[in-house]
């Protein structure tokens, strides 16, 4: 990338600060678990605050989408600029997604990032928006009246889940990975400035890419901001009236891939590039994979796997890690049953817990749990330098 034309000047060393005058991180965690009885498949999320002033991402898990026969939809919303864009995302891409025929999925996924873009531009969603400020952040109306979409957006990865298909819709740098007899597979390509498809398409459009020397290493931003360079919203990036909204410098437009399921499917990964900045692909499967038979016999709650995982990725000290592990994160587990097992077993009181902070938690509903260090961890806390991607 070094060489590419359209590479603006360095910037010069930068720490973030919006991660350094913090205390410490915030690792009380939102979690949630459920399951789908014609899909064979049960699934966990937990989202963690960290170092980050405010959370910004937002979920979906829906085990029956609306008007779709068999199909389930899981998605991570990774906020930039608050977290406005994302909740939006949260409650309505599902909707739009079920209003296109179930026959076509890569469609309607298209289709309903698309229509985020457009709903997001419409002036009459600004109240919408804004409610959604207030809601979750507890700004007053003066403050959140301040929001608009042309400087909040989000990535998302969205997958939708059938009997014989898994559809994955990505824009952004959120990621799907699949478990495949222990082989991770990555099934999204994390969307960053520097992908010579996406560079071209941004110096096109009248763009550029400027890179941002820091301790961890080189950053690459669009004009000098975002990160990334596919999102929802951020529509100050989108302007340019004689392009499709897939040339714009920054699109939402999702790369779609469709997958076979096949028997030696284990499990799903949906994160957001808060674990993935931290662990591999693989590295993020060989932690779960040894929780998996706990989880399908119901003694282990998948939400208590990934709190755990959560508390791996979380930098101790981010002067040390160079700012690593100092994000949102967000993982969702999806673990797919195989034989007989009675559905109604998965979750029972007698369900065990990863640690003491969710022993009083009650299975099945949201719980906020307080982190601990995790014992016995494939990762262990001690050793976190030496699997971060510095």
């Amino acid at each position: 990338m070094g060489q590419t034309p359209c590479l603006g000047p360095p910037f010069a060393n930068a720490f973030s600060s919006k991660w350094g005058f913090y205390g410490g991180p915030v690792t009380d965690k939102q979690s949630s678990h459920g399951w789908s009885d014609s899909l064979r498949l049960i699934w966990g999320v937990s989202c963690m605050q960290g170092w980050r002033e405010k959370m910004e991402d937002a979920h979906i898990a829906i085990p029956h989408l609306h008007g779709w026969p068999d199909t389930a939809v899981f998605g991570v919303m990774d906020g930039h600029g608050g977290e406005q864009v994302a909740r939006f995302c949260e409650q309505r891409l599902p909707e739009e997604i079920a209003r296109h025929s179930s026959d076509d999925v890569p469609g309607a996924l298209a289709s309903a990032f698309h229509k985020m873009d457009e709903l997001l531009a419409d002036p009459r969603s600004l109240q919408e928006l804004r409610a959604l400020t207030q809601q979750h952040s507890g700004l007053k109306a003066s403050e959140a009246s301040l929001m608009i979409p042309q400087f909040t957006g989000c990535t998302a990865v969205v997958c939708c889940i059938r009997k014989d298909t898994i559809t994955v819709a990505n824009a952004g740098d959120c990621r799907a990975v699949l478990c495949r007899t222990g082989r991770a597979i990555d099934m999204s390509e994390d969307h960053k400035p520097q992908l010579p498809s996406e560079c071209a398409r941004i110096c096109r459009a009248g763009g550029c890419i400027m890179e941002q020397r820091c301790l961890a290493g080189a950053l690459y931003r669009v004009n000098g901001d975002l990160s990334l360079s596919r999102a929802i919203g951020d529509l100050r990036y989108k302007q340019n009236s004689s392009l499709t909204p897939q040339n714009q410098i920054i699109c939402c437009t999702p790369d779609i891939r469709i997958f076979t399921r096949e028997p030696e499917d284990e499990f799903l990964l949906l994160a957001c590039d808060g674990v993935w900045d931290v662990l591999s692909s693989q590295q993020a499967v060989d932690f779960v994979r040894p929780f998996i038979s706990g989880m399908l016999d119901g003694t282990l709650r998948p939400s208590a796997v990934a709190e755990e995982l959560l508390d791996i990725c979380i930098s101790p000290d981010l002067t040390r890690t160079h700012g690593l592990g100092g994000d949102n994160m967000t993982l969702m587990i999806i673990a797919f049953r195989k034989g007989i097992t009675e559905p109604r077993s998965i979750f029972t009181s007698a369900s065990r817990t990863m640690g003491p902070r969710a022993r009083s938690a009650h299975i099945g509903s949201d719980s906020r749990c307080r982190g601990v260090p995790f014992p016995q961890s494939v990762i262990s806390p001690g050793s976190w330098s030496n699997h971060a991607r510095l």
